[in-house]
């Protein structure tokens, strides 16, 4: 009788031990929830499953874990840019973006300088694969709407531009009030790529993702194979539209989309620089003009203003990378005037 009543109770304290020890699994997890940005870059090292359902097995593994506002990231606010004059008809070359006001000692670098308010930039001749300005262009950084460039080149490569689909209950829930679609109305894959790109419609990138054989999960998934075919390895996308914080990513795997985006799916880029497309109005501030060949806005709380712009300087291609900017377009055309002045 003895020896029954100590196996139950044996049982009755090992029961209670699993449940204590789940709680405090529930626990741990509720803390390792990231709240905002800035924290999800110190949890960087959660198991895919954890970072909003994403499925394992795509995802980059061990990526670098980002302490924001530490040493990785400068804690100047004004960058001082100094160029070498001529620089665009000479050898190509890499020349780093000065983070003090202290001026260049070295005879080539000549006066004025530009100041920026920035936290990341990258300006990269595509042509002669040089990069002219390069500021914590490894550090990772919330993605934003730039995401959507890589939703662009899978809905090509795995829907096609012709395909005529109808908008899911999915995109018409999504946030966001630019470049709203309409209900019951049958939109071509490209007219919804070009929706998208002008003006960052979260509509439409969702619409395109749904509308994907095996559904918006899998769409997601192939991104992060792509990234990953195109050498991004510091990329990983969460969502279609980049309002996820978790879409992240660095300049320079911005810069390797960009340029597969230029070989091989240039009609991206011309569709970005039309300043409107049917009653769909154009958002980025460069739209039209002749010297912008096309790119990308982005913009959620977490990253401030990114953008992604390509110009046509002096018969080069010069790309210009801002991220976490205060003005991306002023500061992308303060960048973009200096190195005119530079020739």
């Amino acid at each position: 009788m003895r020896n029954n009543l100590n196996s139950l109770l044996l049982v009755i304290l090992i029961f209670a031990s699993l449940l204590v020890t789940k709680g405090a699994k529930i626990d741990i997890a509720a803390v390792k929830q990231p709240a905002s940005f800035s924290e999800s870059m110190a949890v960087s090292t959660l198991a895919p499953e954890e970072q909003n359902g994403a499925s394992a097995g795509i995802i980059p593994q061990n990526l670098p874990k980002l302490d924001y506002g530490s040493s990785s990231v400068s804690s100047e606010n004004d960058l001082i840019v100094n160029i070498p004059r001529g620089f665009l008809s000479g050898n190509s070359a890499s020349f780093q973006l000065l983070a003090s006001a202290e001026a260049s000692t070295d005879s080539r670098q000549q006066p004025p300088e530009t100041v920026l308010n920035t936290k990341i930039a990258l300006v990269s001749d595509l042509d002669n694969e040089s990069d002219l300005i390069s500021y914590n262009s490894d550090v990772h950084w919330s993605l934003a709407s730039i995401t959507k460039l890589m939703t662009a080149v899978l809905a090509i490569e795995e829907i096609g531009k012709e395909k005529e689909i109808m908008a899911s209950e999915n995109s018409f829930a999504v946030e966001g009030n630019l470049g709203k679609l309409e209900a019951g109305k049958l939109y071509k894959v490209e007219d919804l790529i070009r929706i998208m790109v002008l003006t960052s419609s979260n509509h439409a990138a969702v619409a395109l993702a749904d509308f994907h054989i095996f559904g918006q999960q899998d769409f997601v998934n192939l991104m992060n194979k792509k990234a990953a075919e195109l050498g991004m390895s510091q990329t990983f996308f969460i969502d279609p539209t980049g309002l996820s914080p978790f879409n992240r990513s660095t300049a320079n795997d911005i810069r390797k989309l960009m340029k597969y985006i230029v070989n091989n799916h240039p009609e991206i880029l011309d569709w970005s620089r039309e300043k409107s497309f049917g009653d769909y109005e154009n958002i980025n501030f460069f739209a039209g003009r002749p010297d912008f060949l096309g790119g990308k806005t982005g913009y959620i709380d977490e990253s401030k203003q990114n953008l992604a712009s390509l110009f046509l300087v002096n018969s080069r291609r010069i790309l210009i990378i801002v991220l976490g900017a205060e003005d991306r377009f002023g500061q992308t055309q303060q960048l973009l005037d200096y190195l005119k002045d530079a020739q």
